[in-house]
């Protein structure tokens, strides 16, 4: 990773951070003072560099983990922030930077309601949490896992 890559990553971190999405190639050439090219260009080798993932446009964040670019099913809300996780572990690891909050999901068994309530650093939860994929097979189809 290069430094241009290094700070279109920050910047990526940073909009989900302050603002709960991710942005734009065009948002990123005005925020860095570069070309939309350069900015696609920059965001195609970060998600070759396994650093986050594009939608298939190719153009559009899908994941920069632990922050989703799109609604899922794994709802994450400290104090009036609000972000979309990819999964369970992922939204706890938003809880993990932002403090005490709650994440929100829905069993996949039953559909129903899972909460996870984090407060001083210790989850509550009447659920259970199972990985089907092991951690070191995750970028075979990120998608999935």
């Amino acid at each position: 990773m290069n430094s241009f890559e290094s700070d279109v990553r920050a910047a990526v971190y940073e909009s989900f951070s302050n603002t709960s999405k991710p942005p734009t190639p065009d948002g990123l050439a005005v925020k860095l003072g570069c070309t939309r090219a350069e900015a696609l260009s920059a965001l195609h080798s970060l998600a070759d560099e396994h650093c986050l993932v594009l939608l298939p446009d190719g153009e559009s964040i899908w994941m920069a983990h632990p922050f989703s670019g799109i609604k899922t099913d794994f709802s994450v809300t400290v104090d009036k922030s609000h972000w979309f996780a990819n999964c369970v572990w992922d939204g706890l690891s938003i809880l993990a930077l932002f403090g005490d909050g709650s994440l929100v999901t829905h069993s996949p068994a039953t559909g129903e309601l899972l909460q996870f309530d984090v407060a001083d650093g210790i989850v509550a939860a009447d659920g259970l949490v199972h990985f089907l994929v092991p951690a070191k097979d995750f970028w075979k189809d990120i998608g999935y896992t």
